[in-house]
């Protein structure tokens, strides 16, 4: 090419999905943005309502034994203390905004806190019979909530955590210590996994019902397309080739553009469909973009980009092309997408006659911006590099560089 334009071929820019990445609960983790209804909703009514069911039962266990106690009115104040909180954790996990770290730890913190106190309420004859513990089962309570919130790995460790604070209060250890320990770390785990699931199988939904209005939009959109504007490129295309001579550039780019927009209604190569993660396969958009005149080679196995980037990088590939087919019409194109583990690289080249030098100065003297923000604009941006080689009669190459962090 002989001298860069200022088009920039945002019509190309390949179909992502939008960032629902943030708005959606993510798997094992707290919901990403306040106000999104938690998926894991029904879980925290459950727990709140074992919570009651919980601290009724160490109630009446206290209750029929408190005369045995060392120290009694400790006791019955550990188990107001226990009372009060759980309606006050009641109230704060029942608001998705709510349910941070802080809670979390604070809510196990006390369920510890009141498990430790054991030694020094209960008699020694309790403690050599192996009785309750002051909260007894309420403690579980805040370990469902670390499993429901993160996962299995958090109700695990909230677990773990909780194992060497009930043994600190024995003594005696007996299968039975043993077995609640572990119906405890087991409780967590299922509880924790099942929290992941309900979480995915939520993302998996929303992402569908997305595809579904996307598909329903781009069928809408089709047949609006199709009685406009791909009759105009059909005649266009028609007419260019009967008249011939210079016509019949403008017919042959006439069909181009309408190949280009057909596969971009139908969602074809182009588009780029994300994964669970946000990452796309760049692969398939630069396929997308071939044509007749232009070849693309790329890696056997899908090169994954974050959507954005992918779609930054795509529409700077499409800058080029524009600048091919505008100052060589003839030349024929080659994109090359190659994964260097450190990032991804897709060169732009083409066998036409070169930009002249200084061509470049002059054009961005002149205010003809094309390569500057189209290209090099959008690859400064993603932190990466777009670096040109050209030579009058050797063609020019582009090498566009994207690192992946």
């Amino acid at each position: 090419m002989s001298e860069p334009g200022s088009g920039v071929s945002d019509a190309f820019r390949p179909v992502v999905p939008p960032p629902d990445q943030d708005q959606l609960p993510r798997p094992g983790g707290e919901l990403a943005a306040p106000g999104v209804p938690d998926s894991t909703g029904s879980l925290w009514k459950a727990l709140a309502v074992l919570r009651f069911v919980l601290l009724a039962q160490a109630l009446v266990v206290n209750l029929l034994r408190w005369q045995e106690f060392d120290h009694p009115l400790t006791g019955w104040l550990i188990l107001t203390v226990i009372s009060a909180w759980t309606l006050i954790a009641t109230w704060l996990y029942d608001a998705p905004r709510r349910r941070r770290w802080p809670v979390l730890t604070a809510d196990l913190a006390i369920a510890i806190g009141a498990l430790l106190t054991t030694p020094y309420v209960l008699s020694d004859e309790m403690l050599a019979r192996h009785d309750f513990t002051v909260p007894t089962y309420w403690i579980t309570a805040a370990v469902l909530a670390w499993a429901i919130h993160a996962g299995w790995a958090g109700g695990v460790a909230a677990g773990l955590a909780v194992v060497p604070a009930d043994l600190a209060t024995r003594a005696v250890f007996n299968a039975t210590t043993v077995g609640n320990l572990f119906l405890l770390l087991l409780a967590s785990a299922v509880v924790g996994y099942t929290s992941q699931l309900i979480r995915e199988a939520a993302a998996e939904r929303a992402r569908a019902t997305e595809l579904a209005a996307r598909t329903a939009e781009r069928e809408r959109l089709a047949r609006v397309v199709h009685d406009g504007v791909l009759q105009v490129l059909t005649y266009v295309q028609r007419r260019g080739t009967e008249i011939g001579g210079d016509a019949a550039a403008l017919a042959a780019a006439a069909a181009e553009q309408e190949e280009r927009l057909r596969a971009l209604i139908r969602g074809q190569p182009g588009t780029l469909e994300g994964r669970s993660d946000g990452q796309v396969d760049l692969g398939r958009g630069l396929a997308g973009l071939g044509a007749a005149g232009i070849s693309v080679a790329a890696p056997a196995e899908p090169v994954f980009l974050a959507a954005g980037a992918a779609g930054e990088l795509l529409a700077a590939v499409g800058a080029a092309l524009d600048n091919v087919r505008q100052h060589a019409p003839a030349a024929r194109i080659y994109l090359l997408l190659e994964d260097d583990g450190g990032g991804v690289v897709i060169s732009v080249r083409d066998d036409g006659p070169g930009i002249p030098d200084g061509r470049l100065g002059e054009a961005e003297a002149d205010g003809r911006m094309g390569v500057s923000r189209s290209i090099r604009g959008r690859l400064h941006e993603l932190g990466g590099t777009a670096t040109l080689t050209s030579a009058p009669g050797k063609g020019t190459e582009w090498e566009l560089r994207v690192p992946r962090s």
